[in-house]
């Protein structure tokens, strides 16, 4: 009886350890982290591109608050570094389009490496400040 429920944890564990997000579903996966804050911009769309120059992409596509444009921005890079995170496929970038309801700010284009942004947000092993100055870019 015991060895038969070390089996059934192990197999649980592992199951729970290696949960992965397929491709059709980091559109609805990266929706559900906007749903929960109320607060915070609102996701327009989310895709996954596959490019040659610079591999799988994960972009998204933001209506920001004007009073809030820093926070928000962080807010989609730390949503779309939890779904690359669990992504079945690796994911190399990550692409944000921060539009403001307001007639004299631009629409605002920013990237980072997953790697890069899954190690500063999700992981917690550098501080967001250097990840703001290093990581991201505004092309």
């Amino acid at each position: 009886m015991r060895v038969f429920s070390i089996i059934i944890n192990s197999w649980l564990f592992t199951s729970i350890a290696i949960a992965q997000i397929h491709d059709l579903r980091i559109p609805s996966s990266t929706e559900q982290y906007f749903r929960l804050n109320r607060k915070g911009p609102t996701l327009v769309s989310s895709e996954i591109i596959d490019s040659d120059g610079s591999g799988r992409t994960l972009k998204l596509h933001i209506i920001a608050r004007r009073h809030c444009m820093s926070f928000d921005l962080g807010f989609a890079f730390a949503a779309a570094a939890a779904v690359a995170n669990l992504a079945a496929r690796p994911i190399d970038k990550l692409w944000v389009q921060m539009d403001i309801n307001y007639k004299d700010i631009e629409t605002t284009i920013a990237t980072a490496q997953a790697y890069c942004t899954i190690d500063a947000m999700i992981m917690g092993n550098c501080e967001l400040t250097k990840w703001w100055d290093n990581c991201l870019k505004f092309p």
